[in-house]
């Protein structure tokens, strides 16, 4: 090798050798000495104190958990405690700062520390912030306890309210949800007033799954109580269904329960407008009244179900001339064929030979007379004055002339059928309903208008509703007006649920049957 060659290659070696050291960061400059990385200055213990808690009172997890010697536990821990107690604040008084000598390694500084709770309630406790040297600086000794003594690994605290306030609930225990029975509703919230309780809550230790292991404050909650109104969900939207498709007239349903009386539904649809008409309006009931009629014959001698009545297509009756829909006519037939019929001739004449109070008599077994004050809701049954004369007993044997009824009261009128006895209405449970039942229907008179209800529905006027089960039932096409126009209606029940169907000016009682039949199908 010769010495030119030799030059070069000490040449390249030194300029590897600076390659070294410049990525080592530390650069050596002619006449320079090496300088070492500055060390941060130690803060002192009760410094690190105060940010500790200065950072857990700002909510800053991870500036409390990085004065820590156990960042990522502490960060975890911490700010599982800040997201289980929302909307309390964190406040620590530090004590004496300590004074610690060049070669001490831990120490400890005394706090006061209050969580304040929502509403202002405090919860204290003491603490012991335990510091120590690591890597040359003061870190807090991280533990649980740190942030409340009870606090164990793996627990942080939290903070639970309970709702005291009660609540409007159907029959199934369910709460009322918004745009229910809007018919109904916004009275009963009326009467029974604010439901507000006050409200409780706990402090208490939690795992990791956020179950409580320990309470350490609490206030129990002063509940108020719920209030149940008996109206069923599932019978409110089958009545709802049903009005709603009438379409363009005014259409109302109401139904109870025959064994307790209680109201299960009330609907009406959007021609009604917002009056409670279902509960309070009057209407002629037409030939659904002939059930009371039907009732003042077999309860005053005139008549059995089997009497033979006459039914011709028309008749004149005193000075009233009587039709049948369509004039039909039948003959003499049983009683219950006439009723099944709905022969308006054989009533108007069983109505004639009745005394004047025969009538009234007969609807105060079925509440049409009574005055019932029912919590939550007004309503009325029917006006059913004294027929003086024989032309207003031929009227009122059909159910026209001022014969009045409400849709709530012809339900109690099928409800009566059922049970035998007119029910006590009532819509909220707690609160009793006002007024006294009728007396029963007598002997044998509940058990012979079921049978001519059913024969209504299976060889009679309504019959579209055989095939729903066992319904039983009178159809009412109720004039008004100049004669020239009329209400459709039917009543009826089916087991345990009594019901009226109204259509203002319906034409028929068709109408209110395919109503009832929608009803009937979406339960």
């Amino acid at each position: 090798m010769n010495k030119r060659t030799k030059r070069w290659v000490l040449a390249g070696g030194g300029a590897a050798a600076v390659t070294v050291i410049v990525a080592g960061v530390l650069v050596l400059w002619p006449g320079d000495d090496p300088v070492a990385e500055k060390k941060p200055d130690r803060v002192a213990p009760g410094v690190v104190a105060q940010r500790f808690f200065t950072a857990l009172a700002s909510g800053q997890a991870g500036q409390a958990a990085a004065l820590t010697d156990a960042a990522d536990a502490a960060g975890a821990v911490i700010a599982r405690t800040q997201q289980g107690m929302p909307g309390a604040t964190f406040h620590a008084q530090l004590g004496r700062l300590p004074q610690v000598t060049d070669d001490a390694t831990t120490t400890e500084v005394d706090a006061d520390v209050t969580w304040t709770l929502p509403g202002g309630v405090p919860l204290k406790h003491a603490a012991k912030l335990g510091l120590r040297l690591a890597d040359d600086q003061w870190r807090v000794r991280w533990s649980p306890a740190v942030l409340h003594p009870q606090l164990a690994e793996g627990q942080s605290l939290a903070y639970t309210t309970t709702s005291a306030d009660g609540a409007l609930v159907d029959r199934t225990g369910q709460p009322v949800p918004p745009g229910f029975a809007p018919v109904v509703l916004d009275s009963v919230r009326q009467a029974v007033g604010a439901l507000n309780g006050t409200p409780g809550w706990q402090v208490s230790v939690v795992d990791q799954a956020g179950v409580a292991v320990a309470v350490l404050q609490e206030q129990k909650a002063q509940a108020a109580k719920s209030v149940t109104v008996t109206l069923d969900p599932k019978t409110q939207a089958a009545a709802q269904v049903a009005v709603d498709q009438v379409g363009g007239q005014a259409a109302m349903l109401v139904a109870l329960q025959p064994s307790t009386g209680e109201i299960l539904a009330v609907a009406q649809n959007a021609a009604t407008g917002n009056d409670p008409l279902a509960l309070y309006g009057h209407y002629e009931p037409g030939s659904t009244f002939k059930v009371v009629t039907a009732t003042a014959a077999l309860t005053g001698g005139l008549a059995t179900a089997d009497t033979p009545v006459a039914c011709p297509g028309k008749a004149t009756i005193g000075t009233r001339q009587i039709t049948n829909d369509d004039s039909f006519e039948l003959g003499t037939v049983p009683l219950h064929r006439a009723f099944a019929a709905s022969c308006n001739t054989s009533f108007s004449q069983l109505a004639a030979d009745m005394p004047a109070t025969a009538l009234p008599q007969a609807a105060a077994y079925f509440g049409l007379t009574s005055d019932f004050t029912v919590a939550g809701i007004t309503t009325n049954t029917g006006k059913i004055p004294p027929a003086e004369s024989v032309p207003a007993r031929v009227e009122a044997g059909i159910g026209q002339g001022e014969m009045q009824a409400t849709p709530f009261g012809m339900a109690l009128v099928a409800a009566t059928v059922a049970n035998g006895r007119t029910p006590v209405p009532q819509l909220i449970r707690e609160i009793p309903t006002e007024g006294q039942a009728p007396a029963a229907l007598p002997g044998g008179v509940a058990n012979a208008l079921r049978s001519m209800m059913g024969e209504v529905v299976t060889g009679g006027t309504a019959r579209e509703l055989a095939g729903y089960g066992g319904v039983r039932g009178k159809t009412g096409t109720a004039q008004f007006g100049d004669g020239t126009q009329s209400h459709g209606w039917f009543i009826g029940y089916r087991g345990d649920l009594a019901f009226a169907v109204l259509v203002v000016n319906g034409g028929s009682s068709k109408v209110a049957v395919a109503a009832t039949g929608t009803f009937l199908g979406g339960l």
